[in-house]
């Protein structure tokens, strides 16, 4: 019985069924997806601030983006967002707009140089909050910005949100992998579905020679990828131009639309999308059981 119940998951594959399944969508939200890393400093902000818009703007999605990153809010910054979210009738927060997508951070709701130092059942009612405390409208996708690591906020928004999938952003580096192998190994044990590996800084391209400098290391994400079953969803190259956007609150998918690492984010918005579309193709052709 224990080898039958646990074909019904794999790593990076549909969900495991349950005897009691709750529905956990956010209303009006169709997929609601994890941005993730196992360690800080790789990149997973930006990655997922260049997917949402990219989602929004190249591949015609409603979408929403949740900075899940309560200690270290960096989308207000990167998606210039000012001002705080106006309340509905219903004391639903109202999410900020910005590049046409929805935006909603705890950076919105605190002076900005304040520092949080919450215990894990703040965090966990401040992710509430900013989950099913706004009003999100009808979306395609809330790409969610997750912290760094494995912690409460990981567990929470795994809990009380029934997300698609996660996305995990690493560098090339053997220390970074070895946290992302940390991140997938999380999610698997939550079972929620792994879109693919997002392989950030991948290599260096000269300006002037073009020749490529590997300065993290090459070929680490694809290793990892083909060692645990799941997909490289894309390799981002280290560029001025996608810190210059990051400070400047100006997306690089925005600001250089026809750069190769703005194509290099549409293709990974592109993969995800057929991920997820083949994810609820597997979860509708399998048989429901109740016990």
């Amino acid at each position: 019985m224990r080898g039958l119940w646990r074909s019904f998951t794999r790593l990076g594959g549909v969900r495991s069924y349950s005897a009691v399944k709750k529905d956990l969508r956010i209303e009006g939200v169709k997929h609601a997806i994890a941005v993730a890393s196992g360690k800080g400093g790789v990149g997973k902000s930006t990655t997922a601030v260049n997917l949402a818009v990219a989602l929004a703007n190249k591949c015609g999605m409603k979408v929403g983006l949740l900075d899940a990153d309560v200690y270290g809010p960096n989308v207000p910054i990167m998606m210039k967002l000012e001002g705080k979210p106006e309340v509905t009738k219903d004391k639903k927060m109202i999410p900020i707009k910005s590049y046409g997508v929805k935006c909603m951070s705890i950076g919105l709701l605190v002076d900005k140089d304040a520092p949080l130092v919450w215990r894990g059942p703040m965090v966990s009612s401040a992710l509430e909050k900013m989950t099913r405390g706004v009003e999100w409208g009808n979306l395609d996708i809330l790409v969610v910005d997750m912290p760094p690591g494995t912690g409460d906020a990981h567990i929470t928004v795994s809990q009380r949100l029934q997300l698609s999938g996660a996305l995990i952003v690493s560098t090339p580096q053997d220390v970074a992998l070895m946290d992302a192998r940390r991140g997938i190994n999380m999610f698997s044990k939550v079972e929620v579905p792994i879109l693919g590996i997002v392989e950030n800084m991948s290599c260096f391209k000269c300006p002037n020679c073009a020749e490529r400098w590997f300065i993290f290391g090459e070929g680490g994400s694809r290793k990892i990828a083909a060692e645990m079953g799941i997909e490289v969803a894309g390799e981002i190259p280290l560029e001025v131009g996608i810190r210059k956007g990051s400070d400047d609150g100006v997306p690089i998918v925005i600001s250089a639309p026809d750069s190769d690492v703005s194509k290099a984010y549409v293709d990974v918005a592109q993969k995800v999308i057929s991920r997820l579309d083949e994810l609820s193709k597997e979860e509708h052709s399998r048989p429901e059981i109740s016990l």
